[in-house]
């Protein structure tokens, strides 16, 4: 299954709020800035494998990649 930014985005905004943190906040914990976050949030942008993770760790998220060979 791929996914696509906006519904990784979706993800990650919705955890935040189960958490009640504000992006202010998970800017602090990650050291990303706000700007960024809400822009991964929104699906604008498609962050590298080590932001996702990083967002992942403070958010208490499981990543799983799988790699399947292409015939």
């Amino acid at each position: 299954m791929v996914m696509e930014v906006e519904e990784l985005g979706g993800i990650i905004r919705a955890r935040r709020k189960v958490l009640n943190l504000t992006i202010g906040e998970l800017s602090e914990y990650t050291g990303l800035s706000r700007t960024t976050i809400s822009d991964i949030e929104l699906g604008k942008t498609n962050p590298r494998l080590d932001i996702i993770s990083e967002i992942f760790r403070f958010l208490n998220l499981e990543m799983k990649i799988e790699v399947k060979q292409v015939k």
